[in-house]
């Protein structure tokens, strides 16, 4: 049994720690570190409303938002001309203002482990500084949506003038699910979700919440247990602190005995 929790307990360590790594030579592309699959924005890149047309904030009419995953956004000024590799703009007025939301580049992606349906962040950096010395930057949350072809919004924006204004944008489209480009199967199980390390994680707290609620339970209805003697198979659980030092000692012995130590597991005879 303590095997199999250890084992569980490093899958679950492992799901914890998956992260999206961005392609080489792709702006728009991550794998997931795990192996599951393929997140591809590339079929988005010549997309009218995130190349030419724009998105506004239902309550503010005065500006208009641009953002384009996979290359530089073209046809618009200042700030935010093609020249500027700029991957997102928030444009003033009549097309007066351009302020750049950042830069084509070495975005960040972070996988958000556990969100149903899949989810990557992605931020942007290399905005328009601001009159007061502070930067700007976006981070757009990307939703896998097998049923949406593309949705995006402007979410609002925080911080201060004086440091750093984030931007934040939400973008939903199926070309974001794992695999899209794929497959033409568009059940979100095959997109994104739980992925099988979350799935033991669960299964395996769920049972061991179940054996100590049923452990007691017989404990004291059948045995009359009652405080610490309660806890089904006590001599066990009270010998596992000891058997982790004596395997901790044991995997550290050859290194030791390598660096000329004396080996800690003989130690204990």
């Amino acid at each position: 049994f303590l095997t199999v929790a250890l084992i569980v307990t490093a899958v679950c360590r492992l799901t914890a720690g998956q992260t999206c790594d961005p392609v080489p030579g792709s702006q728009c592309a991550c794998t997931m570190s795990d192996g599951s699959g393929l997140m591809d924005m590339s079929s988005l890149a010549d997309n009218e409303l995130l190349s030419r047309q724009g998105f506004k904030e239902p309550s503010d009419d005065y500006h208009t938002y641009f953002f384009n995953p996979c290359k530089a956004i073209e046809g618009l000024g200042g700030d935010c001309a093609a020249s500027e590799n700029t991957a997102s703009c928030q444009q003033g007025g009549a097309g007066a203002e351009h302020y750049r939301l950042g830069q084509q580049g070495p975005a960040s992606y972070t996988y958000i482990p556990g969100a149903d349906p899949f989810q990557i962040r992605i931020k942007y950096i290399g905005g328009t500084a601001t009159d007061e010395g502070g930067t700007r930057s976006v981070v757009v949350t990307a939703v896998c949506d097998p049923n949406q072809e593309l949705f995006v919004s402007y979410d609002g924006e925080t911080g201060s003038t004086y440091d750093e204004i984030l931007f934040a944008m939400t973008i939903q489209s199926r070309s974001i699910c794992l695999n899209a480009g794929l497959s033409n199967n568009s059940s979100c199980s095959s997109s994104g979700g739980l992925s099988i390390g979350s799935v033991l994680c669960i299964v395996f707290f769920s049972l061991l919440i179940v054996y100590f609620a049923a452990g007691v339970a017989y404990m004291h209805g059948r045995h009359h247990k009652t405080g610490l003697e309660l806890v089904p198979n006590l001599e066990f659980w009270q010998s596992v602190p000891g058997l982790i030092k004596e395997g901790a000692l044991f995997v550290a012995s050859p290194i030791q005995e390598r660096v000329g130590g004396k080996r800690s597991y003989e130690q204990l005879e």
